[in-house]
């Protein structure tokens, strides 16, 4: 049996891939109204607002199964994230929303994410982890002074595998993969 044409071209070209905390519906909906204060029109699309966890980069089809593989039984705790600060990148020109106080468990859960993949060839980036949303790109800066009027608390209990695509209006983005937490016999996280 043939496969269609250029399927197997398509299944050797890398994707641009990362993993990352997806907002649910409440949370994305109460970020992109922070974005949309904060920076405007200029903002990023609300369907693109997560918290990346490790950029994988350029990925070929057999790391993405080493990536899978090991990550098939990642324990994932159950974060509680409070986003109540603005910050600007004036060398990238990015303005994101972050924590005041980010739970000792996300450096934790990106430590182990970085341990696992590791083992696949995957290099971490060198710079400290520094947990963010992005909410727009070539911002003119500086941050708004002012805190978040609201916060968003976010819940969050499993990490997605996020494919970039790049189309006409920029990246878009699309979740392939999600790693929940072990759940209980009662549906509660471990």
């Amino acid at each position: 049996m043939s496969s269609p044409a250029g399927a197997e071209e398509n299944a050797a070209t890398p994707r641009r891939l990362f993993l990352a905390l997806w907002p649910g519906v409440v949370e994305r909906a109460q970020i992109a109204e922070l974005a949309a204060q904060a920076a405007g029109r200029g903002r990023l699309r609300d369907a693109n607002l997560h918290l990346t966890l490790a950029f994988l980069g350029a990925t070929g089809a057999a790391r993405l199964a080493a990536y899978q593989a090991a990550l098939a039984e990642l324990p994932m705790p159950e974060l509680d994230l409070l986003l109540d600060r603005y910050g600007y990148w004036p060398q990238s020109r990015i303005l994101w929303l972050g924590s005041s106080r980010t739970p000792p468990e996300l450096y934790e859960l990106v430590a182990e994410l970085h341990r696992r993949l590791r083992r696949c060839g995957f290099e971490p980036e060198r710079r400290a982890f520094q947990a963010h949303i992005t909410l727009a790109r070539r911002f003119p800066g500086p941050a708004p002074v002012q805190p978040p009027a609201v916060p968003v608390r976010w819940r969050s209990a499993e990490v997605a595998l996020v494919e970039s695509i790049l189309d006409r209006q920029g990246a878009r983005y699309q979740v392939l993969q999600r790693w929940p937490g072990a759940r209980l016999a009662d549906g509660s996280m471990e």
